[in-house]
């Protein structure tokens, strides 16, 4: 009898090990689970709140680079021997030009000379504006800085940071009247080709600038051809 009641608890213990097993298996099984869920999630919406941010920045940068080249525009002269061309500089990460817009309140139409420019190594897209300088009393005539290279060296009348992260492309893409492309060489568009520019295609990506990290799945791309009608009559 004493051996019978030996043997049931050893199978007893033996049960209860096997269940304890299966148990602690399951609870593995579960919390593994619940932790693959869990970092799902928490990427998921990692990259949500990334493409937000960078379609905002990619957004509010697209808009402002849209409505001054809509109003870029030849800039008149007195003299009418010297034309000076809307586009004095353009590269496919950098336009500089002449644009027509009520800035200020105080005269009918103030002209400004414009240059947006992305540094490839920090990533930042920035607005340079020159205020024109009026020639006459009527202030029908302007006066700007002047230069084909990159850069003016006349102190700005503002600089702005438009839009950080910004992936390294082509950023501006350019356009003849027939819709011909015109592409810059190593010192951008030449003289001709910039009197012929009628739209400008621009590609603007804000987000990871190194496309082996996983966060460059956050990364927005914007495109636009903008139209300039104040030069669609021109020669």
């Amino acid at each position: 009898m004493s051996g019978l009641i030996s043997r049931i608890r050893r199978d007893e213990r033996g049960i209860s090990l096997a269940e304890l097993i299966v148990a602690m298996s399951v609870g593995i099984l579960v919390l593994a689970m619940a932790g693959a869920f869990f970092v799902s999630v928490s990427r998921a919406s990692s990259t949500t709140s990334g493409v937000d941010a960078n379609t905002r920045s990619a957004s509010t940068a697209m808009r402002e680079v849209e409505r001054m080249l809509r109003v870029s525009s030849n800039n008149p002269v007195a003299s009418g021997v010297d034309t000076q061309y809307a586009f004095q500089y353009a590269s496919a990460t950098s336009i500089r030009f002449f644009a027509y817009i009520n800035l200020n309140s105080a005269v009918d139409v103030q002209p400004v000379e414009v240059q947006f420019t992305l540094d490839t190594t920090k990533g930042v897209l920035t607005e340079t504006k020159w205020n024109g300088t009026a020639t006459d009393s009527t202030k029908s005539y302007y006066d700007f800085p002047r230069a084909t290279t990159p850069t003016l060296g006349n102190p700005p009348t503002s600089s702005i940071n438009l839009a950080n992260s910004v992936v390294p492309t082509t950023l501006f893409s350019f356009a003849d009247a027939g819709g011909a492309p015109l592409t810059p060489g190593a010192a951008g568009l030449s003289a001709s080709q910039l009197q012929a520019v009628r739209s400008v295609t621009v590609t603007l990506t804000v987000g990871e600038r190194d496309a082996s990290k996983p966060t460059s799945a956050n990364n927005v791309t914007l495109t636009s051809t903008v139209g300039m009608p104040n030069l669609q009559f021109g020669s």
